[in-house]
């Protein structure tokens, strides 16, 4: 390629030689930036990812003295007995109808209850483990920090009292009620038992 020569070209090809060097010039500055830039965030995320990846291999598996933890902690059963219970013909004056459930951890691992609430607000429930008593729970019963854990092979008792007179006349007849109790029961997270009664003046 034949070099040109300065002297032949006018002062206009000179001036428009020179802005075209400072084009490329600034086009290649502009490359290398880009090239930097891009070269950054490639490094940045591959370090983001590494960590990423990194955490989940040393945490998606817990080490061996994990696993004897979580196998020490093992895993809880609850069962409640009846799940059902039929009062039966009660009186409105003979006024709050009782009745005290079962529950027992037939499991390897603490049951922890940390939530009770009943399907009305006639109907309310305590739970007693050994010598400790729950707050009165019922239907608009809001989250607290309140729970209690029956360890394995251990029973609570769950005591109800529905008001057959609450409603008034119009509480008369069949009325079937429901207490929930959230449990850290796998099988069994939210666990229900029934009373019924038919109420009569």
């Amino acid at each position: 390629m034949n070099k040109v020569d300065d002297h032949k070209l006018t002062k206009g090809e000179r001036y428009l030689l020179k802005k075209q060097q400072k084009e490329q010039e600034r086009l290649y500055k502009v490359r290398r930036e880009k090239i930097k830039k891009i070269t950054i965030i490639s490094f940045s995320a591959l370090l983001i990812i590494g960590g990423i990846a990194f955490v989940l291999a040393n945490y998606s598996q817990p080490e061996q003295g994990e696993k004897d933890i979580v196998e020490a902690q093992g895993t809880p059963k609850i069962e409640i007995d009846p799940l059902r219970y039929d009062a039966g013909t009660v009186s409105m004056a003979d006024g709050l109808v009782k009745y005290t459930y079962e529950i027992e951890n037939q499991g390897d691992g603490a049951l922890k209850i940390d939530r009770i609430w009943t399907s009305c607000m006639c109907t309310t429930a305590r739970l007693r483990v050994g010598d400790k008593e729950s707050p009165e729970f019922g239907m608009h019963t809001g989250l607290t920090s309140w729970f209690q854990e029956i360890a394995p092979g251990e029973k609570g008792f769950l005591d109800v009292a529905f008001d057959s007179t609450l409603h008034g006349l119009q509480g008369i007849g069949e009325n079937i009620r429901a207490i929930y109790l959230s449990t850290n029961d796998p099988q069994n997270k939210k666990a229900e038992v029934m009373l019924r009664a038919n109420v009569t003046r």
